[in-house]
């Protein structure tokens, strides 16, 4: 199933022309995922700044708190701004998240701030750190979900102009309402590394 759903977003993101595509796993986890650059689709926006992204994550029960976890698919929105001079870009947005556990069918809309930096270092390629955040408190969220709290920190190598190799940490955190009892449930807490192109 996972197979089917990341040939069908890379041959989507060939058609479409999107921004970036990348794919991450470690030893149980994979995780693949397309943003898109509006600006290159509109004219009055401008490029690298406002971007859609769809994303697919296939986690193991090896690295969550319970053993009925099923897959985690996000749609998100961010726009991002240079911080001039400084070598920071910032960034906010939300996201659409959908996983179920067991029969139970977990929905929010965890709004968030992303944050990355290029190092001004002679290196002989360009190295950088990123860290986001994402929160949904019980009002952003839906269904059984009683809350949400993701954050990632990501160190990246821009081995060639338009491709990278990341390492990372994430944790995802789910809370679930149950009979307004809370539930509170790692989705995933690990350590992967990935690939991205930029188009």
């Amino acid at each position: 199933m996972f197979k089917k759903i990341s040939l069908f977003i890379l041959s989507f993101s060939c058609t479409y022309a999107m921004h970036t595509a990348e794919l991450n796993i470690n030893e149980y986890d994979l995780e693949a995922g397309v943003k898109w650059d509006i600006g290159q689709f509109n004219g009055t926006v401008e490029p690298d700044t406002t971007f859609i992204g769809l994303s697919y994550l296939k986690a193991d029960r090896e690295n969550a708190s319970n053993n009925n976890i099923d897959g985690y698919i996000n749609v998100n929105f961010i726009t991002k701004q240079n911080i001039k001079n400084t070598g920071f870009k910032v960034g906010l947005g939300m996201k659409g998240v959908y996983t179920t556990l067991s029969d139970s069918d977990f929905i929010a809309v965890p709004i968030g701030a992303e944050l990355s930096y290029n190092f001004p270092l002679n290196f002989p390629i360009p190295i950088g750190l990123s860290a986001s955040a994402y929160y949904a408190p019980k009002s952003l969220s839906f269904s059984d979900a009683g809350g949400y709290l993701e954050y990632r920190t990501e160190v990246y190598a821009n081995l060639m102009e338009r491709a990278s190799v990341y390492i990372g940490y994430r944790k995802i955190n789910t809370k679930y309402d149950f009979s307004n009892n809370i539930y509170d449930i790692t989705y995933n807490k690990s350590i992967y590394y990935g690939i991205k192109f930029s188009f």
